[in-house]
């Protein structure tokens, strides 16, 4: 990969912006052609037909800029997230069977761990298991996350925060480390800028939804962000800034499964839409989320700050701790004045 100035973060930010804006406003006209769109049901958080499938317009902001910044030769991880995007845009026209949807993802996953350079012979857990079985792992890690973010992508604005918080957090904490020359600060201010041009239709009232299109390969690309952090020794900062949706969709699953319920099912079961039955709108809900995901960014950074095995698990607990409490405030404070959304 070149190398990249220091300001590569905040030029990615401002590249993403508008292209995303660019980008997002074509592809809402080919959801208009192909009449991509979202019927509300009695599980659903919104109550207007609205457009899905707007991510097609993130993804190809993601591919321009990439290669803005990286060789034409380097073309494994884009062409996984491509595939990812069209097959799920499909998707939000005509359902595919799960069964068909988690193949493909493993096939795509499975290439890039094992032949895009950033992730080949990726040392993760290699010192205490044999890697065929760290290599699942890893493939079984980036199915969960590619899937988390479709699963949590329920109400107006929600995964557009998410994203800014991760492409701030990880920007600011890799602006402390003295290489600079990597792919995640590029990744980081493309969740940012993408984010945040997204929010400009996706605020509640929502104009237009992310659909599959968009939801499923930003998780993917979470996943390899995630694992590269890993790698270069900023393990912490993913799991913190990742804490509140990790732990949302896990605990939703895992009582779900209890329950002998479909995880692929439609459901009113996260913490998130808990707090709109709660009463909260989905824009107040963001703003909650974005103050906790604020916290996580500070949390991150100071422990950059002073690495120490201490100060990182100390980190660990309270951004854990934080996260806890807000699962319990969404989902057991009722607001005084309910409102219908």
């Amino acid at each position: 990969m070149e190398n990249l100035t220091s300001l590569s973060w905040l030029i990615s930010v401002f590249l993403s912006f508008f292209i995303s804006v660019i980008t997002i406003k074509i592809s809402i006209r080919i959801l208009g052609k192909t009449k991509t769109i979202d019927i509300p049901n009695k599980r659903s958080n919104h109550n207007i037909p609205t457009p899905k499938g707007a991510g097609i317009g993130v993804i190809a902001s993601l591919l321009i800029m990439y290669y803005i910044f990286f060789p034409i030769t380097d073309f494994i991880f884009t062409i996984c997230v491509f595939l990812l995007c069209v097959m799920s845009f499909i998707n939000d026209n005509k359902q595919i069977l799960i069964a068909f949807r988690l193949f493909i993802q493993t096939i795509l996953a499975f290439i890039v761990i094992s032949y895009w350079s950033p992730l080949v012979n990726l040392p993760l857990l290699e010192m205490f298991i044999p890697g065929w079985l760290e290599a699942m792992i890893i493939l079984l890690f980036i199915l969960w996350m590619t899937n988390l973010f479709n699963f949590m992508d329920g109400i107006d604005g929600i995964s557009s925060v998410q994203c800014i918080i991760i492409g701030l957090g990880v920007g600011s904490c890799l602006f402390l480390s003295e290489d600079i020359n990597k792919f995640e600060n590029i990744i980081a201010g493309f969740f940012v800028g993408s984010g945040i041009a997204f929010l400009i239709w996706n605020w509640q009232p929502a104009k237009v939804f992310l659909g599959d299109a968009g939801s499923i390969p930003i998780g993917f690309i979470n996943a390899i962000l995630f694992l590269l952090l890993f790698k270069n020794g900023f393990w912490y900062v993913a799991i913190i800034l990742n804490s509140y949706y990790i732990a949302d969709s896990t605990i939703t699953l895992i009582k779900r499964l209890i329950k002998k319920e479909k995880p692929w099912q439609a459901h009113k079961s996260h913490f998130y839409q808990k707090a709109i039955m709660n009463g909260y709108s989905h824009s107040e809900v963001c703003i909650i989320i974005a103050k906790h995901g604020l916290l996580l960014i500070i949390i991150s950074f100071l422990a950059s700050m002073m690495p120490s095995l201490i100060i990182i698990l100390f980190s660990i607990l309270i951004s854990s701790l934080s996260t806890i409490y807000l699962l319990y405030y969404m989902s057991k404070t009722p607001k005084r004045d309910k409102k219908v959304i």
